[in-house]
């Protein structure tokens, strides 16, 4: 249990970092290097619970407004607290679309939807035997939300976006909430 509100935890204080840029109306055709852009996720964290989490992500502008993207995720977790100390290896992958809104003019809104799916250890409960082992799955979620884009430069800003797990389920998710929060800097 502990180690899913670890997770969890480093997923709401993970720096992540997409690309915003939009594509100029007057072009006919951008080329496709003008439509790629690349970002992701990073964190790390060392001492009695060490962590590393890396999560690139490419992306496509499909539209002017409308981007989607892929990205995958891998994560170094140990908790020297135990004896023997406690080691994991979690990685997934994840698809996604953002959607600018432009019904508010002036105010850089964003549609975001991401389903993903990580496969890593986690604490089943045995009703027979009474006890708690270790299983490794894969844990999908969907997540549906809002932000806010404060740009800077034609591909940098700032985002904060607000998500929901749609898939969450209590007795069988990884996360302790499905409320997903982000923010960062986009480069």
């Amino acid at each position: 249990m502990k180690k899913i509100y670890a997770l969890l935890l480093l997923s709401l204080l993970t720096i992540t970092a997409y690309s915003q840029i939009e594509l100029d109306p007057g072009e006919d055709k951008p080329a496709f290097k003008d439509r790629i852009y690349y970002g992701g996720g990073f964190s790390a964290t060392f001492g009695s619970i060490t962590s590393v989490y890396v999560s690139p992500a490419v992306g496509y502008m499909i539209t002017k407004g409308l981007s989607g993207g892929v990205g995958i995720t891998y994560q170094y977790y140990q908790d020297n607290r135990y004896n023997p100390t406690y080691e994991s290896h979690s990685y997934g992958y994840r698809l996604f679309l953002r959607q600018n809104l432009y019904f508010i003019p002036k105010l850089p809104l964003f549609a975001y939807g991401e389903f993903e799916n990580l496969n890593f250890e986690a604490a089943v409960y045995n009703p027979n035997t009474q006890e708690y082992y270790l299983e490794r799955n894969w844990y999908p979620r969907t997540m549906l939300g809002l932000g806010i884009f404060a740009p800077f430069g034609r591909r940098g800003g700032f985002f904060f976006a607000v998500m929901y797990d749609v898939m969450y389920s209590g007795s069988t998710s990884a996360y302790g909430s499905p409320w997903v929060y982000r923010f960062g800097v986009s480069f």
